[in-house]
C-alpha cells in the first residue's frame, strides 16, 4: 500500500471532491481517481459515495479514513523518532462557538489534554463573529463552529474563506424549535408556537434571528420574549417551562435538561446545518492535536445521532 494513496484518500474527504483534491496535492483528477480506485480495489470496498453531492464517504470509508490518518501520524513519528527531530510543544488555542461547546466540554477537553501533556492549550469560546477574525489574524489556531446556513440569515464559513484557512464538516446538526415535555399538546405551527413565551438569546444570536425571520415571513411576531445570553440556561429555562426555545438539535441532545424537553414538529422550524472544524492549511507542527480534536468531536457526537434525536421528540 503506497502512503501517497492514504494520502490521496484523506485530501479527498477534506475537500469533498476529486476535483479540489486534486488542485490541492496539484495533480489531474484522473490521476487522484485512479490513486482512490487502486486503494478501492486492493481493500474491497467502495470508500466514497459518489451519488452524493458534496462527496461523501461510506462507513468503510470513515474507518478507512481514520487508519489512514493514524498510519501517517505514526509514520510521521517513526521519522521523528530516528531524526531525532524535537516536536513542537505548542501551544495551541482552540476557538469553540457557542453552538457546538457540548461537544468539547470537560472531559473531552481532559482527554485532549493528556494525549498533549507537553502541549499548553488554550480555550476560547464566543460567537462565530467573534472567533473568525480571530482565526483569521493567527490568534487562535482552530475553531469549531456551527456552520452551513445561507442566504440572509446564518452563517456559510465555506464562502469567503481566506485560502490559508480549511473548513471541514465533522457532523450534521440542525436548529429546530423546543419545548417542555410537559406540555401534552404542544404547539404545531408557527401561529400557535407564537402565541406562547418564547426563551431566546439576545438579539444578534443567527438561533433567534432565524426564528424572528420565520415568524416575520409568515406575518407573525412574538407576543412575549424572554432573553437568555446563556444557552444552557435557556435550555433549563424551556425545559421548567418558562416558553419555549430555538436551538442546536445536539446542544439539546447534550444538556443535563434533555429529558424534560421535546423538539418540536413546527413546518419550516428546521434547518440544516453542520458542525464544523476551521483551521489553518498550513500548521503541521500541530497536525497532529487537529487531527485528536476532529476525532473527539465525532465520538461525542456520536451519542447525539439520530436514534437519539427521535427518542428527544417522543
Amino acid at each position: 500500500m503506497d502512503t501517497r494513496e492514504l494520502e490521496t484518500l484523506i485530501a479527498v474527504a477534506d475537500a469533498q471532491s476529486f476535483h479540489n483534491a486534486a488542485n490541492r496535492l496539484g495533480l489531474t483528477q484522473p490521476a487522484v481517481s485512479r490513486r482512490v480506485q487502486r486503494l478501492e480495489q486492493q481493500i474491497g470496498t467502495a470508500l466514497f459515495d459518489r451519488t452524493t453531492k458534496p462527496l461523501q464517504p461510506t462507513p468503510a470509508g470513515h474507518r478507512a479514513l481514520r487508519e489512514a490518518r493514524d498510519l501517517l501520524r505514526r509514520l510521521e513519528g517513526f521519522n521523528t523518532t530516528v531524526t531525532g527531530d524535537k516536536m513542537t510543544q505548542g501551544p495551541f488555542r482552540l476557538g469553540l462557538s457557542h453552538g457546538v461547546a457540548p461537544l468539547m466540554a470537560a472531559s473531552e477537553l481532559r482527554e485532549l489534554h493528556q494525549s498533549f501533556p507537553d502541549i499548553a492549550l488554550s480555550i476560547k469560546s464566543g460567537w462565530v463573529t467573534e472567533l473568525l477574525p480571530l482565526l483569521r489574524r493567527g490568534e487562535i489556531d482552530a475553531m469549531l463552529s456551527l456552520d452551513g446556513l445561507s442566504g440572509n440569515v446564518g452563517i456559510d464559513l465555506s464562502r469567503d474563506l481566506p485560502a490559508h484557512l480549511h473548513s471541514e464538516k465533522l457532523l450534521d446538526d440542525q436548529i429546530v424549535a423546543i419545548g417542555p415535555k410537559s406540555v401534552k399538546t404542544p404547539p404545531t405551527t408557527i401561529d400557535e408556537l407564537a402565541q406562547n413565551p418564547m426563551v431566546l438569546m439576545p438579539e444578534g444570536c443567527v438561533f433567534r434571528a432565524l426564528g424572528t425571520a420565520w415568524a416575520r415571513k409568515n406575518r407573525i411576531d412574538f407576543k412575549s420574549v424572554l432573553e437568555v445570553s446563556a444557552l444552557e440556561l435557556q435550555i433549563e429555562m424551556v425545559a421548567a417551562g418558562a416558553g419555549y426555545g430555538i436551538m442546536a438539535r445536539r446542544f439539546c441532545l447534550h444538556s443535563p435538561a434533555r429529558d424534560n424537553i421535546r423538539i418540536l414538529d413546527i413546518p419550516g422550524m428546521n434547518w440544516p446545518m453542520a458542525i464544523a472544524l476551521i483551521h489553518r492549511r498550513a500548521n503541521s507542527d500541530l497536525s497532529d492535536i487537529v487531527d485528536k480534536v476532529r476525532d473527539i468531536v465525532i465520538t461525542a457526537g456520536s451519542m447525539s445521532n439520530a436514534h437519539n434525536a427521535q427518542m428527544l421528540s417522543a
